[in-house]
């Protein structure tokens, strides 16, 4: 039967499509495959090149029009291989590269993912097409051919659509143009999954809660009141988990609106939910 598409967007990068009834079916797959991210040792000789690998990464897939889960996915690919080698130079550079292909092939259409000489001119034409060939072989092999590893990005998105409603208060008032306000709420939400590639500290820290917490960051930078809504508490399962964890009801939803209620940075909103 054909799944029934619900009046909803999702929004990419300037893109919209459907999201269809078993969006919540997806968000339990990513979960699931959220509890089985291998462990990251944090003992990368490289780390330290890590944060220009990122700016070269993000301006690779500006000038490719790649999107923003994409990116996401290379970051991580990059971060664990690199974790688990010693990659000298220029062979580093490579592996950035083939970390978007790898990454495209999972998130972008077919007709978006970039061909090996595209990728090659933008470093000028430094590697041989074979050498694209081996390491996207090598890179599969110790990933052990499952590239389908959750990111921030995957659960923010899945929930945008959430994230900000008509009811919500703007600045203490009401919000006067919805279209407008959820089209820069986007630009927060943006901001803060650019940011938490950066740091280095979030790369093991559950994607489910760094997506949920980049969501939080953005509606208190954009304030949204309340910081973190019921529905936002429901989609995400922030409070249930609280709950499992021993909290009380009054505990948890004391708990989740004393780190939403102050202007905080990102890394501590995320620390709420852990």
């Amino acid at each position: 039967m054909q799944k029934r598409k619900l009046g909803c967007k999702l929004y990419r990068l300037g893109l919209t499509y459907d999201i269809l009834d078993y969006s919540q079916d997806v968000i339990m797959w990513l979960k699931k495959r959220e509890q089985h991210l291998p462990e990251f040792r944090r003992q990368s000789p490289q780390i330290k090149k890590r944060r220009k690998l990122i700016d070269c990464t993000t301006q690779v897939a500006e000038k490719l029009e790649l999107s923003t889960c994409t990116v996401h996915l290379a970051v991580k690919l990059l971060d664990y291989f690199m974790d688990g080698h010693d990659i000298q130079n220029p062979q580093l550079y490579l592996v950035f590269l083939v970390s978007i292909l790898l990454a495209s092939k999972m998130e972008e259409k077919n007709d978006k993912i970039p061909k090996c000489s595209e990728l090659n001119a933008l470093v000028k034409h430094q590697f041989p097409k074979p050498d694209f060939l081996s390491l996207e072989f090598v890179m599969l092999k110790y990933f052990n051919w499952s590239l389908g590893m959750p990111t921030a990005c995957n659960f923010a998105e899945m929930w945008l659509p959430y994230a900000i409603q008509p009811t919500d208060s703007h600045n203490n008032g009401p919000i006067v143009s919805f279209r407008e306000a959820r089209s820069f709420f986007q630009q927060y939400v943006k901001y803060f999954l650019d940011r938490s590639l950066e740091d280095p500290q979030f790369i093991d820290v559950p994607p489910s809660q760094l997506g949920a917490a980049i969501l939080a960051a953005a509606r208190i930078g954009f304030g949204l009141t309340p910081f973190w809504s019921h529905e936002m508490s429901t989609r995400t399962e922030m409070k249930k988990i609280l709950l499992f964890a021993g909290y009380t009801e009054s505990k948890a939803d004391e708990t989740i609106n004393n780190f939403c209620q102050v202007r905080v940075p990102l890394f501590q909103v995320t620390k709420a939910f852990n």
